[in-house]
């Protein structure tokens, strides 16, 4: 039987790997050279990461722009230089919180509108990503970014470890929130642990275990992609459409102005995606048939 030269995996990926590896991990076991993810999860932090296969690595920005969900655990009273518990200790508070008002904090957490980047992050600079500049001794102080943090809940407090969820924007580092929450308790923190349980609406409970996945059954547990991009609108274009589209040439298609919609085939594959304005489709991607 042919195997699909395309499509989505959804890999749980465990502690202490990166997802390069699990990347790696993937070459071997579909055969397909060609595979991106969906945004990247330290060594350190397990759970969701989308893969995509072959043509549809180019369909990974409009995964990456979904929110995020995530369940941590941080450690009031040492603060590390990668802000969690691989990074060396680079300051320390006495003051470590008898008790979280959960409110005061939930009230601050929810009013962010941007945050720090951690100089050990994938952020380039002059090329270079920080991290590699950072273990190189450069000293960086890395310009905010914008966040939005949509849902917060801590879990437990049990000092000095405090455990929380979060569904946050795009490039929102779950370990400068957790500094955040440190500062507003009148302390320091670095995270211990961190788990991503969704992207989108697409949620972890979805997912199978790296080990689980293998050459004879990796093309069964492919993920749809009419689900996995439910959020956006669709269209399934005519073959005439679509080889106009394929072309470079416009459609007609009546609807309010989008710059994202997704071409899907009657097998369900997508074909490319297109922008309409003024009841004009044009091309924007064409996937490889």
């Amino acid at each position: 039987m042919t195997q699909p030269d395309r499509g989505f995996v959804l890999v749980n990926k465990p502690e202490g790997i990166t997802s390069f590896d699990a990347i790696r991990s993937l070459r071997r076991k579909t055969g397909i050279r060609q595979i991106g993810h969906s945004g990247t999860l330290d060594p350190l932090a397990t759970g969701l990461l989308i893969c995509a296969l072959g043509p549809y690595t180019r369909l990974c920005r409009y995964i990456e722009a979904c929110d995020k969900s995530y369940i941590a655990t941080i450690k009031f009273g040492e603060k590390t230089d990668t802000g969690d518990r691989e990074g060396k200790v680079t300051g320390k508070s006495a003051s470590i919180p008898e008790h979280i008002d959960v409110e005061a904090v939930t009230r601050e957490v929810l009013a962010l509108t941007e945050l720090e980047v951690p100089a050990y992050s994938a952020v380039k600079i002059q090329g270079k990503p920080a991290y590699a500049l950072a273990r190189q001794g450069v000293s960086l102080k890395l310009a905010k970014r914008p966040t939005h943090i949509s849902c917060f809940k801590i879990f437990e407090y049990r000092a000095p470890f405090l455990s929380f969820g979060c569904t946050v924007s795009k490039g929102t580092y779950i370990r400068s929130l957790g500094e955040f929450i440190a500062s507003v308790a009148g302390s320091v923190a670095h995270t211990v642990s961190l788990c991503r349980t969704a992207i989108g609406g697409v949620a972890l409970e979805e997912a199978i275990a790296l080990d689980d996945l293998s050459p004879d059954n990796w093309s069964g547990v492919l993920y749809p992609a009419t689900k996995l991009l439910a959020n956006y609108e669709a269209y399934l274009p005519s073959e005439d459409e679509l080889a106009m589209l394929r072309n470079g040439r416009s459609v007609v298609m009546a609807g309010p102005d989008n710059s994202e919609i997704m071409l899907f085939g009657s097998d369900g594959v997508v074909r490319g995606v297109a922008q309409r304005q003024s009841d004009i489709l044009s091309p924007k991607i064409n996937l490889k048939q």
